[in-house]
């Protein structure tokens, strides 16, 4: 595997680990608890990931299969185009952006969400995630594009979704951190 792929494989492995580590000794309670009324639990924030994951993952599987059977097929090192970029750059946690979640990936109340089943969702996608990297091999990373499942207008490249998504979760990841420590510090 090429050295940008592995790269993207490793994240997402990398992510699954950080969310195990995260969560160890974290009893269903505390998960769900919410510091204060404008700020999601960890659990939602897993859920949040866990909503926009599988509804992306949906089509990443989709156009890698397209890709297959039809191409563009290329090799890496790839380059994206600027909005691909700019949207990878937003979603960093060090961006200092901030947004609302569009509202198909809003997550549910915290009462109503199971943390180990959404922990255990979590690294089920992970690993969807770096088999996707890996069935891509081959292709054209640049020239696949498509579209968000909550903003259709939003195109990107493959490549792009593969550095998004790890930019996203490692944002929501950080902020389950900082709920953490908010929860055991009230």
């Amino acid at each position: 595997m090429h050295a940008q792929l592995d790269e993207y494989r490793t994240g997402f492995v990398d992510l699954k680990n950080e969310a195990t580590a995260l969560v160890a000794d974290v009893d269903a309670a505390t998960m769900q608890r919410r510091p204060d009324t404008d700020t999601w639990s960890v659990v939602q924030c897993i859920d949040h990931l866990n909503t926009a994951g599988w509804l992306l993952l949906r089509s990443t599987e989709e156009e890698i299969q397209r890709g297959h059977d039809e191409g563009p097929y290329g090799e890496p090192p790839f380059e994206y185009g600027i909005v691909s970029r700019w949207f990878v750059h937003v979603l960093e946690p060090s961006s200092g952006w901030t947004f609302d979640a569009p509202s198909l990936f809003e997550p549910d109340a915290p009462n109503t969400l199971y943390p180990d089943e959404a922990i255990d969702e979590f690294l089920g996608l992970q690993d969807r995630l770096a088999s996707c990297v890996e069935g891509a091999e081959g292709l054209d990373l640049r020239r696949i594009r498509f579209g968000s499942p909550a903003v259709p207008l939003l195109r990107i490249s493959l490549g792009a979704w593969f550095e998004a998504t790890l930019a996203h979760e490692r944002r929501h990841l950080k902020q389950a951190r900082r709920t953490l420590r908010a929860v055991h510090a009230s």
